[in-house]
């Protein structure tokens, strides 16, 4: 299986969740695996195998799905670790997948039986000392101020990607402050909206924004910001489907004759500006 069907599936799948009509996707999902297939099968007759369209169908599909499984759901840059999420449904081996670590030379290729089960997690620790799969290192290999930890199967095809700090400031903007407010009593459904530009986890634990006003409002620990996706933070409503964030003020914080509104990262540094 080449890298470049598994990173089409990849890149299709992260539009899947934000598209309201994903007609065009579940187009071009089975005009992909349809043609993989296609070509197992020819590869495999012309090698002599004795195969079936169904042992072709199941396995080439196994093989472009089963790595979407797998993704970075945590990097730890104080207690040195990092944290793998197998989604379901199948149990994958992770021999010769490769995770690599900020800079050059930092990386782990994964030796035989590294298994991670549905549901499960998997903990990566800097230190050869931990019994658990290492990097091996004598020193710390996470940078406080900010790193990027990538995921690579063995076909090198990049599975997942997650970023914190710095290394996450020119994939996030403040796209939009929607400052019009409902009518109803005790509800203002005034929101700030943050995009995700790039194709990398982000981690948002600590993270802030910050008006001209005084207005606040913080990431609990463990807040996340999908690929491509976006969350907003209402003023007073909670929405599950934009990341359920909320100032949880009773009145209203965004005037309508202007104002400024900035993103900070968990170190205060300024990410996003926005002017209106």
């Amino acid at each position: 299986m080449d890298a470049i069907s598994k990173m089409s599936l990849i890149e299709l799948s992260r539009h899947f969740a934000y598209l309201q009509n994903s007609e065009l996707c579940w187009q071009r999902l089975e005009h992909l695996i349809l043609q993989q297939c296609k070509d197992n099968f020819v590869q495999a007759t012309q090698s002599g195998q004795e195969v079936d369209a169904m042992s072709v169908w199941w396995q080439t599909c196994f093989e472009l799905l089963s790595p979407h499984q797998i993704q970075i759901c945590h990097v730890n840059y104080r207690d040195e670790y990092l944290e793998l999420f197998n989604r379901g449904p199948a149990i994958i081996d992770l021999h010769g997948w490769k995770l690599c670590a900020g800079d050059r030379g930092q990386s782990l290729v994964f030796p035989r039986r590294t298994l991670i089960y549905p549901k499960e997690k998997l903990t990566i620790a800097t230190s050869g000392h931990s019994s658990a799969p290492n990097f091996a290192s004598t020193r710390p290999i996470w940078n406080n101020e900010g790193d990027c930890a990538t995921l690579l199967d063995p076909s090198w095809a990049e599975i997942s990607c997650w970023k914190y700090g710095t290394a996450a400031h020119s994939e996030v903007a403040i796209s939009q402050v929607y400052y019009i407010r409902a009518k109803q009593k005790d509800h203002c459904d005034e929101y700030i909206e943050i995009a995700n530009l790039g194709s990398a986890w982000i981690d948002l634990s600590g993270w802030c924004i910050q008006g001209d006003k005084s207005q606040h409002f913080e990431f609990h620990s463990g807040a996340v910001l999908r690929p491509q996706g976006m969350v907003r933070v209402y003023t007073n409503v909670h929405s599950p489907q934009t990341g359920g964030f909320s100032f949880n003020s009773n009145q209203a914080l965004w005037p309508h004759e202007g104002g400024q509104v900035c993103l900070l990262d968990y170190r205060n540094r300024q990410v996003s500006e926005f002017n209106w």
